[in-house]
């Protein structure tokens, strides 16, 4: 079975996963990326300004709170590095379970 969703790597879940992925976007390309979802899927009705808001004061802050207190990085056994959306790289971290295999 696959989870995915945002805060799966804290600490009262982390054993719970076989595989731990993050996908890694720096912060205002999530903005961008999130304004440009929000107009494609309500034209040009979207409120950018309102979308860009509500990233800025939710998303953001909660990404740092969840960076800081779970450091969900340390306990990946791969990072998507998702800067470019055609050309995504990505890490298999030393401890990763993967090299046990």
């Amino acid at each position: 079975m696959l989870f995915d969703g945002v805060f799966l790597l804290r600490p009262q879940l982390i054993d719970r996963w076989d595989l731990r992925i993050f996908v890694s976007v720096p912060f205002e390309q999530t903005v961008d990326r999130a304004r440009d979802r929000g107009t494609a899927l309500a034209g040009s009705t979207a409120d950018t300004a309102e979308i860009e808001r509500s990233w800025r004061n939710r998303y953001i802050p909660a990404q740092q709170l969840y960076f800081a207190t779970a450091r969900p990085t340390e306990h990946a056994d791969i990072i998507v590095y998702n800067d470019q959306l055609q050309r995504p790289t990505w890490e298999v971290r030393p401890h990763s379970s993967i090299h046990r295999i």
